[in-house]
């Protein structure tokens, strides 16, 4: 029983210091900010930023959604992974 309840206890400050690490902002150039600001779309910014060598979670943190909440990776990942189509007359 003494091993279950001190296995549950979480120190605090590491659980501070990994949240910290994690919400970091990513730094783009005067010039990456110009080219996604000519971008009509979340998704073409977010391919535009893989093309710069971005990580996806750098993505999530480098540029807002639509509604200019943080991204989600899962949403980087699906525009990742989707083969851009053509657009439709």
């Amino acid at each position: 029983m003494g091993k279950q309840a001190t296995a549950q206890k979480q120190d605090p400050a590491a659980t501070q210091s990994t949240k910290e690490s994690t919400d970091k902002t990513v730094e783009l150039s005067k010039a990456q900010q110009a080219a996604v600001a000519k971008l009509d779309t979340v998704s073409a910014r977010i391919r535009y930023l893989d093309a710069e060598g971005y990580s996806r979670s750098d993505i999530t943190k480098a540029i807002p959604n639509a509604k200019g909440n943080k991204l989600l990776y899962q949403h980087v990942r699906n525009v990742l992974i989707t083969p851009v189509g053509k657009a439709s007359s």
